[in-house]
Parts: C-alpha cells; sequence; structure tokens
C-alpha cells in the first residue's frame, strides 16, 4: 500500500475515534462538561494527537458541525428544481428528501448529539440559516406571486423551517422508528397539505 494511502487511512481513523467519543461524551453528560482529556481518554489517544487535528473542543465541534452543514447544503442544492407553483412536482425531489432522512438515520447519535437535544443550539441555528438562505437563493418564494402569499415571506419561510427541524428532532427523540421513505411521506403531507389537514376531523 502507498505511504500517503497509509497516512490518510490513519487520519481518517483517529478522527473518526475522536468524534465517536465526542458522540458518547455529549450524550452522557453534554458538551460543556467535557474536557479534551475526556475526549482523549474515550477515544486512546494521546492529548498530542488531539491538537495535531483540533485546536481544542471548540473547534472540534466546529469542524463536525460544518462537515454536517455542507452535506445537508449539497443536499438542498440537488433538491433545487422543485416548482412551488405546482406542488405535485414535490416528486422530483422525493429521492433527494430520502437521501437526505438516510443520512439522518446513519448520523442518528451525531445529529442527536449536536441538534440542541444533549449538546448546544449553534448547530440548529447554522442549519436553520442554511436552510433559509438556500430557500431565498433558489427563488422558491419568488415563484409564488405575491398577492398569493397571505402572510410576509419572511415569517413564512421561518415556519416551515423550524417546524422542518421539529419534525427531524422528534424522529431522532425517537430512536428513528418510521423509515426515512416513512418520514419523506410523512413531511411531505403536513409541508403541502398543512398541519390540519393531516388531521381526520370527525363530525360531531
Amino acid at each position: 500500500m502507498h505511504e500517503n494511502n497509509r497516512t490518510d487511512r490513519r487520519i481518517t481513523r483517529t478522527r473518526e475515534a475522536i468524534r465517536i467519543a465526542l458522540i458518547e461524551l455529549i450524550e452522557e453528560k453534554g458538551f460543556d462538561a467535557i474536557s479534551v482529556s475526556d475526549i482523549t481518554i474515550r477515544a486512546n489517544i494521546n492529548r498530542g494527537t488531539f491538537y495535531l487535528h483540533y485546536k481544542d473542543k471548540f473547534d472540534l465541534l466546529d469542524q463536525t458541525e460544518g462537515e454536517i452543514i455542507q452535506h445537508v447544503e449539497s443536499l438542498f442544492q440537488q433538491a433545487g428544481s422543485i416548482n412551488m407553483n405546482n406542488p405535485m412536482r414535490f416528486a422530483d425531489a422525493w429521492p433527494v428528501i430520502v437521501t437526505f432522512f438516510e443520512y439522518l438515520k446513519e448520523n442518528a447519535a451525531l445529529m442527536r448529539a449536536v441538534l440542541g437535544l444533549k449538546g448546544e443550539m449553534a448547530l440548529q441555528t447554522q442549519i436553520h440559516k442554511a436552510a433559509t438562505r438556500k430557500i431565498i437563493e433558489q427563488g422558491y418564494v419568488n415563484q409564488i406571486p405575491m398577492e398569493d402569499l397571505m402572510v410576509p415571506a419572511e415569517y413564512l419561510i421561518s415556519y416551515v423551517v423550524s417546524a422542518h427541524l421539529g419534525v427531524i428532532q422528534v424522529w431522532l427523540t425517537n430512536g428513528c422508528k418510521e423509515s426515512p421513505r416513512e418520514m419523506a411521506q410523512i413531511l411531505s403531507k403536513i409541508t403541502f397539505h398543512g398541519p390540519f389537514h393531516a388531521i381526520r376531523w370527525r363530525q360531531s
């Protein structure tokens, strides 16, 4: 094996061990209570090795969150063809939505740790900003005639993004019981039909 490949694999294994240690420790006692020593002991590495990769625990968290944001933004980019004037075109983005939930499920422990459930609110805020930015950049709201907007666009966008994050957090907290396809279906029903349409009102 080429020396560079061995080095790359060693770096990848080390960073993965550090990340796993971070996740476990956040879930056990929260980010604020974690020290670099806690992380190195759990990851079975020395402090020097840790500092080869990260400046401190905050840099570790920032880089971890940055990688998540990059992945989420790439998925948003793939979903850029949704036509808001025709909700039936949501089917075009279906594979991307399912892939998004598959990513969340594969990284459930990480997402639970850093999405403000047992960690802090920073990532949730970053994802909210990233999603809002992409909605504006992709021009989703601009596709809708102004006379069809019953509320100011900024409030509509904030509501939609916050609601989606809330659904995702509940799913993660509940152990991802539903499949990614089921969650994509649930989210699409709420998004395109409204929360109250999801209730079967019965005549009294």
